[in-house]
């Protein structure tokens, strides 16, 4: 009888790979890989700077940093979904990466004066404010505020912190304003595109930014300074079927469950 049951359970496994995938893994990690937002690991920044000569701003381009025609690739999140109780759970669904990321290379100089932001209040005074303004995008691209290295708060935790606004819409995604006002820190907010908006296998998305020195209500103060920034993503190698992912979440899901009775168990046992 044992040996039946072995085999059928096999079987069972081979029939249904996504079903078994949330078998084969320990509950403890599938649990953490669902809980835990993505981290901005690896990551590229691409400088913006303020020439106080000629009164420019500017940017490091996204092919000096990574080679011409390379891309940071949109990921799946594994094991296929995040817990949609969490902020970060806008993600389901989605292929997405946080790897390119907004930041002032001066920022770490022990001397404040040679900050962006202060660089800029200095010329134009303390109102004056960094902006960043979406110009065009690639249909299907979302942008989502993230704050820190878990984009949830500044202390790189996966500590959920209510006035960090995690995940909040940038740059027209969710309703949010097409503009951002920008503090001058290092900022690795996540990019996203609907799994349903993947038509081609390496399908590039692509968003192109104004920066430019704003007042408090996000007018330019000085167009002559305006400097503009292409960024692109590849997508997945291969197209995902939905039910694929559909039916990796009831794995997920139920592996969870199975987690959370052992506990419950195990305290009712004590």
């Amino acid at each position: 009888m044992k040996q039946i049951i072995a085999h059928l359970t096999v079987k069972s496994l081979i029939t249904v790979p996504t079903l078994a995938l949330g078998l084969l893994v320990p509950p403890a990690l599938v649990h953490a890989q669902y809980a835990n937002p993505p981290s901005y690991m690896p990551m590229t920044m691409l400088n913006v700077s303020y020439d106080t000569t000629a009164h420019t701003l500017s940017t490091v381009s996204e092919a000096s940093m990574l080679g011409a025609g390379v891309y940071p690739v949109l990921s799946l999140a594994p094991p296929g979904t995040f817990d949609p109780a969490q902020p970060w759970g806008v993600l389901n669904g989605t292929v997405f990466s946080r790897r390119l990321g907004w930041d002032d290379p001066n920022r770490r100089n022990a001397d404040p004066s040679t900050h962006i932001l202060n660089e800029v209040q200095a010329a134009y005074g303390s109102g004056a404010s960094l902006w960043i303004s979406l110009v065009s995008e690639t249909p299907g691209l979302n942008c989502y505020l993230a704050v820190g290295q878990y984009g949830v708060n500044a202390n790189n935790t996966t500590t959920v912190d209510p006035t960090a606004n995690a995940y909040a819409g940038l740059f027209g995604t969710a309703g949010s304003s097409l503009n951002w006002q920008w503090d001058g820190m290092m900022d690795h907010n996540t990019y996203a595109v609907n799994q349903s908006d993947i038509t081609v296998p390496n399908e590039l998305f692509s968003a192109t930014y104004k920066v430019y020195i704003g007042d408090s209500a996000g007018n330019d103060l000085v167009p002559t300074a305006d400097t503009q920034t292409t960024w692109t993503w590849q997508g997945p190698s291969t197209i995902p079927e939905p039910s694929t992912f559909a039916l990796l979440a009831v794995g997920v899901l139920s592996c969870l469950g199975w987690s959370r009775r052992q506990r419950s168990s195990a305290s009712t046992s004590k």
